[in-house]
C-alpha cells in the first residue's frame, strides 16, 4: 500500500514538473516571439522620428535656400535700382532718377520746418504706405530720436535753417554760411550723418536776401550742398489753416501737371491738417500705376526757382 502511495506521489510530481517545463517553454516561446516585435516597434518609432527630423531639416534647408535666393535677388534689384553705380574702385556714376524710372511719374514729398510733435505720425504714415520722403529740418532740441528715425527709415535728412530767422540768416554771406554750418554740425553730432541737400528759408526766389544771391550759391557749392526748391505746393504755408481736403486737392492738381514733382509741405505744430491729408494724397497717387515716390538723392534733378545769374534765371 505504501509503495502504491509512493508511486502515485512520484507520478504526481513528474506531472507537475512536466507542466512547469511546458509552462516555462510556452512563456519562453511567447517572449521570444514578442521581443522581436517589440524591438521592431521601437525601431519603427525611432525610424519615424529620424524621418521626421530629416524632413524638418530638409524643410529648414529649403527655407534657408529660398531666403538666400531672395536675398541675392533683392541685392541684384537693389544694385539695379540704386542711383549710384560703381564703375571701378575710384569712379562712381550717378544715374538720374528720370532715367532710372523712365516713363514713370516721380513724386518727391518734402516736409519743411520739422521736427515737430507730428513728425512721428508723419513717419508712421509713410512707413505704412512704404513711401520715402525728404525732411528739410531746423535745429530743435528734444527731437534727437526723430532726426535719427528719419535716417534709419530710409528718408533723406536735409538742411533748412538753424534759426529760421530770415533777417539773421540773410543779413550777410557770413551769417548765411554760419547758419548752414551750425545746423549741419548740430545734425552731425546727433546722427553722425552729414547732410547733402539744402532748402532756402522762403525759397531761393525770396526777396529778403540783403546781398548778391550768387554769393549764396557759391557758399552752398563750397559747403558741398545742392539746393532744392519745389514745383508743387500744398499751400499749407498760408497764414490761415487750410483743410485737409484743400491740401489734398492742391497736391494732386500740382502733381498731375508734372512728370517729376517736388512737393512742398510742412511738418509743424500748426500744420496738422497736412498730416491728415497725407494718407489720401499717397493713396490717390499710388492708385496711378505709373507713379513712384522717391526721396531726394544725388540722382534727383534739382528744382530751382533761381540759379546763378550767369546761368540765367528760371
Amino acid at each position: 500500500m505504501e509503495q502504491q502511495t509512493s508511486g502515485n506521489s512520484n507520478l504526481e510530481y513528474r506531472k507537475k514538473r512536466v507542466k512547469r517545463i511546458k509552462k516555462f517553454l510556452i512563456i519562453s516561446l511567447v517572449v521570444l516571439l514578442l521581443v522581436p516585435n517589440v524591438l521592431c516597434a521601437v525601431l519603427m518609432v525611432q525610424v519615424l522620428k529620424i524621418n521626421k527630423t530629416l524632413e524638418e531639416t530638409q524643410e529648414s534647408l529649403w527655407e534657408l535656400t529660398v531666403q538666400m535666393e531672395d536675398a541675392n535677388a533683392a541685392a541684384v534689384v537693389e544694385q539695379v535700382l540704386s542711383p549710384v553705380q560703381v564703375l571701378d574702385e575710384d569712379i562712381k556714376a550717378v544715374i538720374p532718377d528720370a532715367q532710372m524710372y523712365e516713363g514713370k511719374k516721380l513724386v518727391y514729398l518734402t516736409f519743411d520746418d520739422g521736427p515737430s510733435e507730428y513728425t512721428n505720425e508723419i513717419l508712421d504714415i509713410l512707413k505704412e504706405y512704404d513711401v520715402k520722403a525728404t525732411f528739410f529740418v531746423l535745429a530743435k532740441d528734444g527731437y534727437e530720436e526723430e532726426y535719427q528715425r528719419i535716417i534709419d527709415e530710409g528718408h533723406t535728412l536735409a538742411l533748412h535753417s538753424y534759426t529760421h530767422q530770415y533777417s539773421q540768416i540773410y543779413d550777410s554771406p557770413e551769417a548765411f554760411r554760419q547758419d548752414i554750418r551750425q545746423l549741419s554740425d548740430y545734425l552731425y553730432e546727433i546722427t553722425g550723418y552729414r547732410c547733402e541737400f539744402y532748402r532756402f528759408p522762403g525759397g531761393s526766389s525770396n526777396s529778403i536776401i540783403q546781398f548778391d544771391k550768387d554769393e549764396c550759391f557759391d557758399i552752398l557749392e563750397e559747403e558741398g550742398l545742392v539746393y532744392f526748391d519745389w514745383n508743387v505746393t500744398s499751400k499749407d504755408a498760408s497764414s490761415y489753416r487750410l483743410s485737409s481736403q484743400a491740401i489734398t486737392g492742391n497736391v494732386l492738381n500740382g502733381t498731375s501737371q508734372s512728370q517729376a514733382s517736388v512737393v512742398l509741405m510742412h511738418d509743424a505744430s500748426d500744420k496738422y491738417t497736412t498730416v491728415q491729408a497725407l494718407p489720401e494724397i499717397i493713396e490717390s497717387l499710388q492708385a496711378e500705376e505709373d507713379t513712384v515716390f522717391l526721396p531726394i538723392t544725388n540722382g534727383t534733378t534739382p528744382v530751382c526757382h533761381v540759379v546763378r545769374s550767369d546761368d540765367g534765371e528760371e
